[in-house]
């Protein structure tokens, strides 16, 4: 069980998946909350830009032996961090991160107090998280703000996105499916290679709506994670989606090319939730908690996906980033509940799908309408 002081740390800093730690097993909450909070230390580390990339790379590489059990790592990590945090240009940070990063060492040493087979897994799924967080920082190398259309680096195919995808979260995919079958009974056919590629699909799902959602705030900072192949289909550039995030397309044609572009972006990602979604239904209907855990932030990223489609394209309106309200989320979380438990264990899963239907059919009539 993690402390009352991290459990609060968590949901400052988790957002929507915390609603998925809070309902998980108990068998599985803390080891999955943990490892959750080191990844989202590495993510800040990975995004400081108050150092320099090379410094971060260095941090990370720390962060990461530290997890397997280097102390000597773990104390220079600790000093570095603690020189950081004391440095006045770090206030830049928000006051969550700041605390996040404040007790990284006592993360670590909950991690130490895991089992060893826990241990190992949340070893392993930070390790490629962190190699994910490298290669950015070593793909895009402009630190922070960008200011010229030439210093933005855009992935090169599909099968970079792809890589992208699952390193960023498709990895955890895995992690979150070994974690459970080894303390959860009745799990142990989620270890099957074809179940298992659909728990990665699920993380690719999950990444993939960031990819879009995120797309001028990432411009912004010098990445662009729409590859090349697919913005020449349409006419377009890395460089020019960054100086549409300070203007909007002028001509209806190139409108009409961002909006094409965004077509296929969320075909890709809505192909995914197909992919992912008989996951879910893998986990035994008498794994309730498990069961809605995964479902909410697939059912999450349909309605962003949704969304997205409705707007047309992010750099449309890129002043107002889309987002599913907190009151779309506690609906969502109260119409499962009630109907997964209500609907009885026999019922569950016509119950649960037909959420993920109405949803997959919501985001397939905004595509179409565009």
């Amino acid at each position: 069980m993690l402390p009352p002081s991290l459990i609060a740390l968590l949901k400052r800093v988790s957002r929507s998946f915390f609603l998925s730690v809070r309902v998980l097993p108990e068998a599985v909450a803390a080891q999955i909350g943990l490892a959750y909070l080191l990844a989202r230390a590495a993510d800040t580390i990975a995004d400081t830009d108050v150092l320099p990339p090379t410094v971060r790379l260095e941090l990370l590489s720390e962060l990461n032996d530290a997890c397997a059990g280097d102390v000597a790592a773990s104390a220079r990590l600790s000093l570095a961090l603690r020189k950081t945090l004391g440095d006045s240009a770090s206030s830049v940070l928000p006051s969550s991160e700041r605390t996040l990063l404040s007790v990284l060492d006592e993360c670590i040493d909950l991690l130490a107090q895991v089992s060893p087979s826990d241990r190992a897994l949340i070893a392993k799924v930070l390790g490629q998280l962190v190699a994910g967080m490298q290669t950015d920082l070593r793909r895009f190398p402009a630190a922070g703000s960008v200011h010229r259309a030439e210093q933005v680096v855009a992935l090169q195919s599909l099968d970079e996105l792809d890589e992208y995808t699952y390193f960023a979260a498709g990895c955890v995919g895995e992690f979150w499916t070994e974690l459970c079958a080894a303390h959860l009974p009745g799990l142990e056919h989620l270890t099957e290679p074809s179940l298992q590629k659909r728990g990665v699909a699920l993380g690719k799902a999950l990444q993939l709506t960031n990819v879009v959602r995120d797309l001028a705030a990432d411009l912004r900072i010098g990445r662009c994670y729409i590859p090349t192949s697919l913005l020449t289909k349409y006419g377009l550039s890395a460089g020019r989606l960054f100086a549409l995030t300070a203007e909007p397309p002028q001509s209806l044609a190139e409108a009409r090319a961002l909006r094409r572009l965004t077509y296929d972006l969320l075909r890709l990602g809505i192909d995914r939730c197909d992919e992912a979604w008989p996951y879910v239904l893998a986990v035994p209907t008498h794994q309730v908690r498990l069961r809605l855990a995964c479902a909410w932030p697939l059912l999450l990223a349909l309605d962003t996906l949704t969304m997205l489609g409705e707007v047309g394209s992010p750099l449309l309106t890129p002043g107002q980033p889309v987002k599913v309200t907190r009151e779309s989320v506690y609906a969502l979380v109260l119409t499962t509940s009630v109907s997964t438990v209500l609907g009885g264990l026999m019922c569950s899963d016509r119950q649960l799908d037909a959420h993920f239907q109405t949803r997959r059919q919501n985001a397939g009539r905004s595509l179409e309408a565009r």
